[in-house]
């Protein structure tokens, strides 16, 4: 019960704030740039199974840029709203432990992460309706949809992303300035994607910030599966450490 209070308190602070709206937006960016594409080039008409090469795509781009970025960018700043407001005192006087805000606030990021997805999924199949009136000699609607692979790229984005997001989650309540662990992110995310896409490097099934491009790219999948396991003990790592970190220290105002 104190857990709920504490994600409900956790979800009203958030909806005093930009984020939910930041959520939104980042979901529409790929569908709004497909849409574009429709009304400035038309649809192709001799695109093998165009409907799920849109859904496809949206997943590549979502995977490689707009997801990782908004993780970086809402599991850093977040857990930075008592820094901001300067009310870590009033959230630790309160009756409930350490334990409990540190996950209330981790659950409150997780919640934000899955709205990203499914509202990402609403919205391109928004985009698609428009697109097949705006064509309807494609008939896009009347395309076999493969369900089982848009969840599948779904969850594989959400897993793959969970080492990344322990480690900003964990930067976000250690530091209290945001521009560091913000910066941190963004840095660790390039040199991530250089070492998959420039380098091709080994290591990167082994380094947090690349492992979100192995569940799109298709030359990566053979290794997707191990990378999933990496993502989620690195993740589970990060967050003990982090809750270590925030459970040894005073919080200041």
């Amino acid at each position: 019960m104190s857990l709920l209070i504490s994600l409900r308190s956790e979800a009203l602070k958030t909806k005093r704030t930009a984020a939910f709206y930041f959520t939104l937006i980042g979901a529409a960016i790929v569908p709004l740039i497909y849409l574009l594409n429709v009304f400035t080039d038309g649809l192709s008409d001799t695109k093998k199974d165009p409907l799920n090469a849109i859904l496809r795509l949206n997943g590549e781009m979502n995977g490689f840029a707009f997801f990782p970025l908004f993780v970086v960018l809402v599991c850093t700043l977040l857990p930075q709203i008592e820094h901001r407001n300067n009310t870590w005192k009033q959230v630790l006087t309160a009756p409930r432990s350490k334990a409990t805000v540190f996950v209330a606030k981790l659950l409150n990021v997780q919640l934000l992460l899955l709205l990203f997805l499914v509202a990402n999924h609403v919205f391109i199949f928004l985009a698609i309706v428009i697109a097949h009136f705006a064509d309807p000699s494609v008939g896009l609607l009347h395309q076999p949809l493969n369900g089982t692979v848009v969840l599948t790229r779904a969850a594989n984005t959400y897993i793959t992303i969970s080492a990344l997001c322990a480690a900003q989650f964990w930067m976000g309540l250690r530091f209290r300035n945001f521009i560091v662990p913000t910066a941190i992110g963004l840095a660790f995310w390039l040199t991530g994607t250089l070492m998959v896409l420039e380098y091709h490097s080994r290591a990167a099934e082994y380094f947090p910030y690349s492992f979100q491009l192995f569940g799109i790219m298709p030359n990566l999948r053979p290794q997707l599966v191990q990378v999933v396991w990496t993502s989620l003990a690195y993740g589970a790592v990060f967050l003990l450490l982090g809750y270590w970190d925030f459970s040894r220290r005073r919080m200041h105002q």
